[in-house]
């Protein structure tokens, strides 16, 4: 009954948001080199867009059976539908999770497709993270050939700060990457191999095939990657509208064009990730020189309980220091030191959520989507590599 119920939804997807996916994206993809595998086997990609799980099996015959963040299932009717129609399996982000590696056993089992992004996030600037160490471990587990899906233009197609989508053209190339002989070598030979695959920079791409990505509104929200203005240092001052971002504290305006390319009086970058990379470069000497690194005033804290049902929250102020997140309201105050927190991660863009403790906290920032969450996560992360120390100036 499952397996009838899966396929007839396939079918059926195909048939009304493949065909929207197809025309909307303009996908093109080329599985010739994986004309001759049939299931068992584990896809993976570089992840680019959230219609990922829903456009890399467009060409394919099979169901793919996704790991998703176990975050989509905490609605009950969105987890019947990933469940139940999609055949998707929750994971927890990144944290280690056995019922996910159970789940995806008995998918192999029965000849199915285990889907998996190895970076466990979407980029948020074109390029590709390293991949988790887990997923090497993972396939070596599964013993089934490894699929690639090589995806160029999704980035440029809706980026991930955004809201809004772009024409322009999505390519996806399939081709196997590991087999069963290769499975042999030991971790870190697979582990080498899956990372060099899914390497990938799409403002490299862009600048040999200059493909123009139509939108209405290209650098709408891009504030909630970007928070260091690059002319005055000011941080949290820079805002969107439309195709520009401009900074609150000074004369900086620049626009980001059709082809991903930042445009204006002396624009300090060409493309997205390059203020991104100088940006984290900048946080990090920062860090060392300032006691509190920076302050939201209007924010709601979550937790769950143990069916994953978060409660109504609690609103307050979110400070982070060299040592700590900081969460003041009505109700009391919190303290969460960055060598204790874990699995860390951005939800929806907007939401900053980790494990303290055993419990789980989630943040949401208003006004939505104009605040940053993602420099809470940049900067625990950092807190956590260099060990939370600064000057303490």
């Amino acid at each position: 009954m499952e397996k009838f119920r899966l396929r007839f939804f396939n079918i059926f997807f195909k048939a009304t948001l493949g065909v929207w996916l197809r025309l909307s994206y303009n996908i093109v993809a080329d599985l010739e080199k994986i004309s001759h595998l049939k299931p068992p086997y584990i896809l993976i990609s570089n992840h680019c867009l959230n219609w990922d799980p829903f456009m890399l099996p467009l060409n394919l015959k099979e169901q793919v059976y996704w790991m998703a963040s176990d975050n989509l299932f905490r609605s009950k009717f969105l987890a019947y539908i990933l469940t139940k129609l999609v055949g998707a399996f929750s994971k927890k982000k990144a944290v280690a999770d056995m019922s996910s590696v159970k789940s995806s056993i008995r998918i192999i089992k029965k000849s199915g497709i285990v889907g998996v992004f190895p970076e466990g996030n979407r980029t948020w600037n074109g390029k590709t993270m390293d991949a988790l160490y887990s997923t090497a471990k993972f396939v070596k587990l599964l013993k089934v050939p490894v699929v690639m899906c090589e995806q160029r233009g999704g980035y440029l197609s809706r980026p991930r700060w955004s809201v809004r989508g772009r024409k322009g053209k999505v390519q996806l190339n399939y081709y196997e990457l590991l087999n069963k002989e290769q499975l042999k070598g030991s971790v870190d030979e697979v582990y080498q191999t899956i990372n060099q695959a899914i390497s990938y920079n799409e403002n490299d791409w862009q600048l040999e095939n200059m493909i123009p990505f139509v939108g209405k509104a290209n650098a709408e929200f891009l504030e909630q990657y970007l928070y260091v203005c690059p002319s005055c240092h000011s941080i949290s001052s820079l805002h969107s509208k439309k195709h520009e971002v401009f900074c609150d504290k000074c004369d900086l305006t620049v626009t980001l064009n059709d082809y991903g390319i930042f445009e204006g009086e002396k624009p300090p970058f060409d493309n997205v990730s390059q203020w991104g990379d100088w940006q984290n470069e900048f946080i990090r000497e920062y860090i060392k020189e300032n006691k509190i690194i920076f302050k939201d005033l209007d924010v709601i804290m979550k937790t769950d309980d143990e069916n994953n049902k978060l409660d109504k929250g609690v609103r307050g102020t979110l400070t982070l220091d060299y040592e700590k997140v900081y969460f003041e309201s009505e109700t009391g105050n919190m303290t969460f030191y960055h060598k204790t927190i874990f699995g860390n991660t951005i939800q929806l863009n907007w939401i900053f959520e980790f494990y303290y403790n055993g419990e789980f906290r989630r943040f949401y920032f208003y006004p939505k989507n104009r605040i940053s969450a993602f420099k809470w996560n940049e900067v625990v992360d950092i807190m956590k590599e260099i060990g939370g120390e600064n000057n303490g100036k």
